[in-house]
């Protein structure tokens, strides 16, 4: 046995060793809780010895769990590093065999373990704080009752998910570029079962993800910022059988400046996700999978990419669908109008985030050591800007012979600035804010770049990247510059 494997499994002794005393002083707490609420249903103590035995043992049972399974996939990992140094894309056992594994399986598998565990514990304590409830009067009494309805919650997800995986099958997707290459193709089919026709086709997504984990144990949270992503739509003829029932085509142009899989340190990293949706009848289809996209021998280079990259006309980018920003003309040439309101999910979510904050430095004020509503009235400050930007912000463009004005303000107002073409280097977009996570809905900003060096924000929050491309093709023609595709920049 090498010194390696001696000290990963003394490692593994360790941290197990270590692990035991949370795992079994949670669940003596935990009976000891439950002993309490029996004999006496009347305290209220009880639930902060619960939540406490909750606590310690998740943490010594998911610091077992890590030793046991961790150990062994961390010395698969160095293997397979030491026998493809050079091919990172090899390193992941799906990957090596030319495919990604859906992540529909591992989510429902999850969901069940997570939920079964969680209502394990806190269902049988749902009896005991019924008699409790009717005992004593106050919302007190009812806290306990959070744990099981949370309970329910996890219940309801585990079971979309089997619902998921049941209905469309364990998909993956079969690549045909292994690995995907920067400034080239990710291409490939993707495998899945539909016992429902998608009649209105399947929205493909492709998305640069940098994941970033912050925190240890319990109060561990994972931050994914979306800072590039292209879309694609098939429709129904596009589809055609397949193995495991129908065959989703998958094609993705890869810019030249693209961020490639990396994986910085443990807890900072870069990945690609590809996504397909559809709208079916019970649950919608949709699969997530996570792609390998690297730089190889077959990145070119800036100059090749110049050479031989194929002619663009003027105006390539057509006109979509259901436009969110008004496009006239005026006396003083084409004005671009970006209304206020024009992303109402976004605002609302966006307001009832502040308004918690709002609340909690409401009520931290006379209650908490001066720090904390110090910092939550930051965050709700901050909040309050966003949301009436989100509300209210306007901004008007008018691009002609004479240059370029800018107008960005609340309802219509704001300082007016005048750029001569002269003045402008570039104009590009760049994703600036989004909601939910690296599958969630990101929005661009449309900068104007100067000569020296300056930005100026002709836009924000657009959602949709063809609209945001479009936009930007035009604005580029209008001042007199050569078109080219526009990627959203990277973080």
């Amino acid at each position: 046995m090498s010194t390696m494997n001696v000290s990963a499994k003394l490692g593994q002794f360790v941290l197990c060793l270590f692990a035991l005393p949370f795992a079994f002083g949670g669940l003596f707490t935990i009976a000891q809780a439950i002993r309490m609420a029996h004999a006496d249903p009347g305290k209220t103590p009880f639930w902060f010895l619960l939540l406490f035995g909750l606590v310690f043992s998740g943490v010594g049972f998911g610091l077992i769990f890590a030793a046991l399974y961790g150990g062994k996939f961390a010395q698969r990992q160095q293997r397979l590093q030491v026998e493809h140094p050079a091919e990172p894309w090899l390193w992941q056992a799906d990957w090596a065999q030319g495919r990604a594994n859906s992540k529909t399986r591992s989510n429902m598998l999850g969901g069940w373990v997570f939920a079964i565990f969680w209502n394990a514990i806190s269902m049988p304590v749902a009896f005991l704080v019924l008699p409790a409830a009717a005992k004593q009067k106050g919302p007190i009494a009812y806290l306990g009752l959070v744990f099981p309805i949370v309970g329910v919650f996890l219940l309801i997800y585990a079971i979309r998910r089997t619902i998921s995986f049941l209905e469309f099958g364990n998909t993956y997707f079969e690549m045909t570029t292994l690995p995907g290459v920067v400034g080239r193709e990710l291409k490939g089919q993707i495998q899945a079962r539909f016992p429902h026709s998608p009649d209105h086709g399947i929205h493909l997504r492709l998305s640069c993800v940098h994941r970033v984990t912050t925190g240890s144990g319990n109060s561990r949270s994972t931050t994914e910022n979306i800072v590039w992503r292209d879309d694609a739509d098939l429709s129904p003829g596009q589809l055609c059988p397949g193995p495991t029932g129908t065959t989703i085509p998958v094609s993705f142009r890869i810019p030249l400046d693209a961020q490639p899989t990396e994986k910085r340190a443990p807890q900072d990293a870069f990945v690609w996700i590809l996504e397909a949706l559809a709208d079916v009848p019970g649950v919608n289809y949709h699969d997530v999978f996570e792609v390998p996209v690297f730089r190889t021998q077959q990145t070119p280079t800036q100059a090749d990419a110049e050479k031989f990259a194929p002619p663009v006309p003027p105006q390539s980018v057509t006109r979509p669908e259901g436009v969110t920003i008004e496009v006239r003309q005026t006396a003083e040439g084409t004005e671009f109008y970006f209304p206020a309101a024009r992303n109402k999910n976004f605002a609302a979510s966006t307001t009832m985030f502040m308004l918690i904050f709002s609340l909690i430095t409401f009520f931290l004020i006379h209650r908490a050591p001066f720090i904390f509503p110090l910092a939550f009235g930051f965050f709700a400050l901050l909040l309050l800007y966003i949301t009436v930007q989100l509300w209210l912000g306007t901004t008007r463009v008018v691009m002609g012979s004479g240059g370029v004005t800018l107008q960005a303000g609340l309802l219509g107002g704001g300082k007016v600035r005048k750029i001569a073409l002269s003045e402008i280097a570039s104009i590009s977009d760049r994703i600036t804010s989004q909601q939910g996570g690296g599958t969630g809905i990101p929005y661009y900003d449309i900068e104007l770049t100067l000569r020296d060096g300056k930005k100026l924000t002709l836009g924000r929050n657009v959602r949709d990247k063809h609209e945001t491309e479009w936009l930007v093709e035009d604005m580029r023609r209008l001042a007199g510059m050569q078109a080219k595709s526009m990627t959203a920049g990277m973080a």
